[in-house]
């Protein structure tokens, strides 16, 4: 049973991630609107459409990767990179001035808190199994 909810916890933040990414890719004008920021020109947009597009395909790639796979190593990239979102964002805040982006803080640390709860639950499994493994020999 906690095999299945460690990979649910990190399989919906991979679904919602790999959504964003289909929309910078499908619709980047909307995708800028959703996260307060306007459509750039040039080489602007093409800094924001990759830029973007690769974070929310990494992220969401690594979540569902270390469901599938139950790989601890690609769910501590997904935190990685989320709490490192979520650190910039509150930098961006305190030291220039931006926003408090309190929506996209929240579902960055949200995020990261399902993954780091599922990477417990993964572990007490490999723990499991080494335990019985042990007082089997």
């Amino acid at each position: 049973m906690r095999q299945i909810i460690a990979r649910v916890l990190t399989f919906l933040p991979g679904l919602l991630f790999l959504s964003n990414a289909y929309t910078w890719i499908t619709n980047p004008s909307a995708a800028s609107n959703a996260l307060g920021m306007q459509y750039l020109e040039g080489i602007g947009r093409s800094t924001q459409i990759g830029d973007f597009s690769a974070f929310f395909i990494g992220v969401g790639i690594f979540c569902l990767l270390g469901s599938i796979f139950k790989n601890i190593s690609f769910l501590i990239s997904a935190v990685i990179i989320l709490l490192s979102a979520a650190i910039m964002r509150i930098i961006a805040w305190q030291i220039y001035g931006a926003d408090f982006a309190a929506i996209f803080i929240g579902v960055e640390i949200i995020s990261s808190i399902m993954i780091i709860i599922s990477i417990v639950l993964f572990r007490k499994k490999e723990s499991t199994i080494e335990s019985s493994e042990t007082e089997d020999s």
